[in-house]
């Protein structure tokens, strides 16, 4: 039962995120969509681990994702 556990903490949510953004999924487990401010508060977060490369994954993402000339036009 305790194996089933588990701990979900900060690091754990930031980790999770990018692992979804990285496969493709634009939003959570509840299929409400990550905001650009999330996004930018996970790319804070791998800078002060420095992670630059999942920085630099998380940059493009917001670039595609929340550019209005790119996506809406």
């Amino acid at each position: 039962m305790v194996d089933k556990l588990v701990l979900h903490s900060y690091d754990y949510l930031m980790n999770d995120t990018f692992k979804r953004i990285e496969s493709g999924k634009h939003f959570d487990e509840k299929f409400k969509p990550y905001t650009e401010e999330f996004v930018n508060k996970i790319v804070k977060y791998f800078e002060d681990k420095e992670e630059y490369e999942k920085c630099k994954t998380l940059i493009d993402f917001i670039d595609i994702r929340f550019n209005h000339d790119k996506n809406y036009k």
